[in-house]
């Protein structure tokens, strides 16, 4: 009983702990960018708002760590209708990333743009990314049948941005999607993508053939393009290689990775994008 209790509670607190702590010195005290300033930032404003990131990634972090188990889990469906002028919204979670980790940026945005959102399922984590692509591409073109749709927007975090660039650039879902919106994805790669084992994890480091490929095909004239980064991402470093080569850029501060699909100034700024 003492050793279930040990890892169903103490391993995601320590867990996390460790990860946020080693990932923020490395942002900060290796790679250049982590140490970003404003021109009227003061010590005292920058102790205070870095001790504020660190926290609310910390619990972003422990969040997304407790509900990994649950990921097969299947949400209650939207009841939200689609309109005929409206465009509906497909979220694309990533690494060990699920729905339910995306439920607070679904909720907001459903409320916010009055369209039916869907959190896609990771069928799997470890396989290439290509292969991940086509197990969303299956479940957006089913779900766009059930409701109707003739075109989506896709919002994907982290990894589930990358995925939403190659359906939209390799034409997998072709006249299918409007707008494709990145959340701290790793254009670039990151730094931290050597320590994973994964196809996928090798995709994403930094000079990757996927993302060499990806970077340098030509970009589809008619799929908008638009990345949010934020210079205080602890988990793609450098944090300027979040910087989408395509489309406009939205640059915040004092936000970790994961504490960006929990932010509203994030919901606000896909929201307007996606009405414009």
């Amino acid at each position: 009983m003492g050793t279930l209790l040990f890892v169903i509670v103490l391993v995601p607190l320590i867990g996390s702990a460790i990860v946020v702590g080693v990932t923020f010195l490395l942002a900060w005290g290796v790679f250049p960018g982590g140490g970003s300033r404003g021109p009227h930032d003061t010590l005292a404003s920058r102790v205070v708002g870095f001790g504020l990131v660190v926290v609310a990634e910390y619990l972003a972090t422990l969040w997304v760590a407790v509900m990994i188990p649950f990921r097969f889990i299947e949400p209650a469906p939207t009841r939200r209708r689609l309109y005929p002028d409206r465009v509906p919204v497909v979220l694309l979670p990533g690494y060990f990333e699920n729905r339910l980790t995306l439920w607070l940026l679904k909720y907001r945005l459903e409320r916010v743009l009055s369209v039916p959102v869907r959190a896609m399922k990771p069928v799997r984590y470890f396989t290439g990314l290509e292969t991940l692509a086509l197990d969303y591409q299956r479940q957006i073109e089913a779900w766009m049948q059930e409701i109707g749709a003739r075109e989506v927007d896709i919002v994907g975090h982290s990894m589930g941005g990358l995925l939403a660039r190659y359906l939209a650039e390799s034409g997998q879902l072709p006249d299918r999607i409007r707008t494709v919106v990145t959340i701290a994805s790793p254009h670039l790669g990151s730094a931290l993508a050597i320590l994973g084992l994964s196809r996928s994890m090798r995709q994403m480091r930094r000079g990757s053939a996927f993302l060499e490929k990806l970077n340098t095909s030509t970009a589809p004239g008619a799929v908008r393009m638009v990345g949010i980064s934020s210079t205080h991402d602890n988990l793609i470093l450098p944090w300027n290689c979040a910087l989408s080569p395509r489309g406009d850029n939205f640059i915040i501060r004092y936000r970790g990775h994961l504490t960006l699909i929990v932010s509203r100034e994030v919901v606000r700024l896909i929201a307007r994008e996606l009405r414009s």
